[in-house]
């Protein structure tokens, strides 16, 4: 590859690393911050156990995520404002992908004042250092068609998250359903931050069944269990293209991999 192209793309997986980060944590610390007594039934002084919960989660992933985070980007945005420096990803993915991890834990909490544009603007700039990643993959002479289902089904797979929202059911149904969609968040969370270390390590996705296994019945179970009171229709949608994608092109391209 060439190296000024190298250097352009190094930048971009920067850029979009550093804006997801910056943003979702500025969405999440001020909706800790003006929501406790805004926000209605997810005001933190509604007495609800679920928002001291989502609370708990969001302020405990912003404290780790920042402390996580803190020195790579002192040291990405360095090497961004240099002319010829690049950021060692290959050795500093680790210690990045875990405050993405962390920093995601927030972010699937719904608490007071959450605004879901600015969320989905911090996630956009993520995916877009997936697709830097992607091209990169390319132009090192790997795959096409392995690199670009990669990246669109990690893409697929990072949207079946659930967001854990409050139930008004009745018990013990709301009881159950609180525990699946905490159980949902803590699992997928990892295994998405596991599937992302990978890729960005290697250029291509863990396409092993059992990670679209795991998904398929935890975000599955939350949108079952929330049914009789709401569709989730997001986490259904991506749940189904994540599933259907994954046995129409993640297993063929699982296929070339092992081939190439």
């Amino acid at each position: 590859m060439n190296k000024q192209v190298s250097l352009v793309l190094n930048k971009l997986k920067i850029v979009g690393f550093s804006l997801y980060f910056i943003i979702l944590f500025g969405e999440r610390l001020a909706a800790v911050i003006y929501s406790v007594n805004y926000g209605e039934e997810y005001a933190l002084t509604s007495g609800n156990l679920f928002n001291y919960i989502a609370y708990a989660v969001t302020v405990v992933s912003l404290i780790a995520g920042l402390v996580l985070f803190i020195r790579p980007l002192i040291e990405m945005c360095r090497a961004l404002l240099s002319k010829k420096e690049e950021y060692p990803f290959e050795t500093k993915n680790k210690r990045l992908i875990i405050a993405v991890s962390v920093l995601l834990f927030g972010g699937m909490m719904h608490t007071g004042l959450t605004i879901p544009g600015i969320q989905f603007t911090a996630y956009g700039f993520l995916i877009a250092a997936m697709i830097v990643r992607c091209i990169e993959s390319i132009l090192s002479g790997q795959s096409k068609f392995v690199s670009i289902v990669s990246v669109i089904y990690l893409t697929l797979f990072s949207m079946t998250i659930p967001v854990c929202y409050i139930s008004f059911m009745d018990m013990p149904k709301r009881a159950i359903f609180f525990a699946v969609e905490f159980v949902a968040v803590f699992v997928l969370v990892p295994i998405f931050g596991k599937l992302l270390y990978n890729y960005m390590q290697t250029g291509k996705a863990n396409l092993e069944i059992f990670y679209p296994a795991v998904m398929l019945l935890l975000s599955g179970a939350v949108v079952f269990l929330k049914w009789e009171e709401e569709i989730n229709w997001f986490v259904l949608i991506f749940v189904v293209l994540t599933v259907v994608f994954y046995l129409s092109f993640g297993m063929v391209a699982k296929f070339k991999a092992l081939k190439g």
